[in-house]
């Protein structure tokens, strides 16, 4: 009983404040902001795991981005209890673990949005937001690379490597 409540008070309040939140108000430069990145999130859906994105899509981003730049990673399913609240979202400390480290790109590869990976997003701060899918919480990120509906995960992956090549290229950073 206790759980049931806490999960659907969990969906109302993530409900209720990411409609609320505000949209990114800057004009984003992207060539500028992978040109100077140096640290960069992925945030993991439930249903992958690091190591099956390891040679498809981190390998590629230190291709692409250079050996210098720091690859983090949050996997959802790894969220520990006693860094959350008791309604499950994430405590300010444990937020702030991730603050520290100034991020500069966060890509969340939930497919379809999660309200929770969107919360993360929402929370840190990082100049440029990236998803793979859009969604009602779409004005949480400041990119969305879109790809048909049918298209696969692993296929998604492949199209956001080729625009992150492709503004890579134009900028010259390699």
């Amino acid at each position: 009983m206790i759980n049931w409540f806490k999960k659907i008070l969990f969906n109302k309040y993530l409900n209720w404040r990411l409609k609320r939140w505000k949209e990114p108000g800057n004009a984003i430069d992207f060539q500028r902001s992978f040109t100077n990145l140096k640290h960069l999130l992925i945030i993991l859906p439930e249903y992958w795991d690091l190591e099956a994105i390891q040679d498809s899509f981190i390998k590629p981003l230190y291709e692409i981005f250079g050996g210098d730049v720091k690859i983090s990673t949050f996997e959802k399913k790894n969220f520990r209890k006693e860094d959350s609240t008791w309604i499950g979202l994430p405590k300010k400390q444990y937020l702030e673990l991730f603050q520290s480290e100034q991020l500069d790109v966060i890509i969340d590869l939930s497919e379809p949005q999660d309200k929770f990976s969107t919360y993360m997003c929402a929370m840190l701060k990082a100049p440029l937001k990236i998803s793979l899918e859009s969604g009602p919480f779409d004005r949480i990120y400041n990119l969305s690379i879109r790809a048909k509906s049918a298209e696969s995960p692993e296929r998604r992956i492949e199209i956001a490597l080729k625009y992150f090549k492709e503004l890579t290229k134009a900028s010259n950073i390699h």
